[in-house]
């Protein structure tokens, strides 16, 4: 059963209550009324069985719930955290900030995070860095109320965005610009994570904002509007990342390696046709989606996209793309850093040897 632990950074915990695995369904059940085997006189007994080693535990936060996770959502349902020796905690937050400062306080060893809050975060002095590479598309939408037809039906209005330089927010000015509405020509609100947002535009709180799968979905089944996708302006946009402390890198250089294959492995068998019911399954569970949107979102991500690399490796385009968005907005001075400064793929590198 799920169970919570309050934490000083104010986060919401949600427990994935991963227990140690039972007995293989093949291994016959001991008989209680059968003694053990007698022992010849002058042998020594037998040892008793080894016991399974208690799982280590490891925390990792991420900023709301939706689809893109569902690889994370994977790992716990299907075991791949717990063959890895791990019991797996999640905290989901409602802000970049918020995730970044649970990794600096090291109240989460890991976090899925966009690498511009956590490049923005090195860029001030906090001691994080990228190891793997989980999601190289960003497939969000820009929802708009029922009576916005246009892009210029948009303007002198206000948008909901987690925080005004979040990656959602970033890439929110990027398909605006595009589209000839200049960022004075409208507002911005603070509001949260996916759910916030979700819920400013339903109430009408905001004029429109950014979501991703199944969310948009469901706002356009009730007759809201998308008026763009954004890989359809940014083909190749690096996203979801694993950002961890680096002096706990250091100092659990075996974990970190752990953490990456349970999540390489769980998303190759996302990947894997015959697991696709299954996937639905987990998607619902997890986000709370009618069948029907979570069945669009999987086959969006898995058959359309793939968006999440199976070897969790970095790619150029991906991350450049970010670094020259970054630059675009004054986040990063020119000249403009490489990514690897941000990155470390030593322990990338460690778990796909195998």
């Amino acid at each position: 059963m799920p169970h919570a632990r309050a934490l000083a950074v104010g986060l919401l915990v949600l427990t994935l209550g991963i227990g140690a695995c039972g007995p293989s369904a093949s291994t016959p059940a001991a008989n209680p009324s059968q003694g053990a085997a007698p022992v010849a006189p002058g042998q020594p007994a037998a040892p008793p069985p080894a016991q399974p080693a208690p799982l280590e535990p490891i925390t990792g936060t991420q900023v709301s719930v939706a689809g893109n996770y569902l690889p994370f959502y994977v790992a716990e349902k299907k075991g791949f955290f717990q063959r890895e020796g791990f019991e797996f905690e999640l905290l989901v937050v409602d802000s970049p900030a918020k995730l970044v400062q649970a990794i600096v306080s090291q109240s989460a060893q890991i976090s899925w995070s966009a690498p511009d809050a956590a490049i923005l975060a090195v860029e001030q002095g906090a001691p994080l860095v990228m190891t793997a590479a989980m999601q190289n598309q960003i497939p969000y939408s820009l929802i708009v109320q029922p009576d916005v037809r246009s892009f210029a039906d948009v303007k002198g209005k206000t948008f909901a965005v987690s925080s005004f330089n979040s990656g959602p927010a970033v890439l929110q000015r990027k398909l605006l610009q595009a589209n000839g509405v200049a960022p004075d020509e409208y507002d911005l609100v603070s509001v949260g994570g996916t759910a916030e947002r979700f819920a400013a535009v339903r109430t009408g709180a905001a004029v429109g904002g950014m979501m991703l799968q199944p969310e948009d979905l469901r706002l356009m089944a009730e007759g809201f509007n998308r008026l763009a996708l954004t890989t359809d302006y940014i083909p190749r946009y690096q996203w979801l990342t694993m950002v961890t402390h680096r002096d706990w890198v250091r100092q659990n250089e075996g974990q970190v390696v752990r953490a990456i294959r349970a999540i390489r492995d769980a998303i190759r068998w996302t990947y894997e046709p015959q697991n696709r019911a299954e996937a639905i399954a987990i998607m619902i569970e997890a986000t709370k989606a009618p069948e029907e949107h979570a069945t669009a979102t999987v086959d969006l991500y898995v058959n359309q996209l793939r968006i999440w690399p199976a070897d969790l490796d970095f790619e150029d385009a991906a991350m450049t793309s970010v670094i020259e968005v970054m630059g675009e907005l004054n986040q990063l001075q020119s000249p403009l850093p490489a990514w690897s400064r941000y990155t470390d793929r030593t322990y990338l590198q460690r778990a796909n040897a195998r």
